[in-house]
């Protein structure tokens, strides 16, 4: 019985299928994600303690989209909050005092917390699906000296090209480089 609960609790070692070269200068590792993208490896993961923009720049990435997300959240909330407001006294007319029913002051305060409510949660789940996160199976071997102070790059690619990317990771100022599968 226990062999059973240890065996469920400590899951087999997952299997990889790439290079790791573990850098401490920022310098070489964006040097090395540069010469690793020109020579076709376009699939390439960097694992740092802080963001670089060395590295971002030669990873290629571009602005990030969650902005965007917020916007049309913000967007859709504002236009929600407002047709709330619309809909409710065309519903249910509430005339009072001879005031008019359609008063723009009124609804900008439910239009607002409409469109603050509606852009955080897209802000939210915009960052997670773009960072697709939550991770539930890792996709490289992590070291946790990434936390500290090294980089680390791991190339996915098959047993016939392990040994060039390790030479390339090497002759960019690799201080490890380890090759898994």
């Amino acid at each position: 019985m226990m062999n059973l609960i240890t065996k469920l609790l400590t899951p087999a070692p997952q299997k990889f299928h790439g290079v790791m070269g573990i850098f401490y200068y920022v310098d070489d590792a964006a040097e090395a994600v540069t010469q690793l993208r020109k020579a076709g490896h376009k699939d390439l993961q960097v694992f740092s303690p802080v963001p670089h923009h060395e590295i971002e720049h030669a990873l290629e990435q571009g602005p990030s989209l969650v902005r965007w997300v917020t916007f049309g959240g913000g967007l859709l909330g504002a236009t929600g909050g407002f047709a709330l407001c619309w809909y409710s006294i065309q519903s249910w007319p509430m005339v009072i005092g001879g005031k008019e029913l359609f008063s723009i002051p009124p609804f900008t305060v439910i239009g607002y917390e409409s469109m603050i409510l509606l852009a955080g949660l897209a802000n939210l789940l915009g960052m997670l699906a773009l960072a697709r996160l939550p991770q539930l199976k890792a996709t490289a071997p992590y070291d946790p000296r990434f936390q500290e102070d090294k980089i680390g790059i791991w190339v996915p690619c098959g047993p016939d090209a392990n040994a060039r990317v390790e030479q390339m990771l090497k002759g960019q100022g690799a201080e490890e480089v380890q090759v898994h599968g």
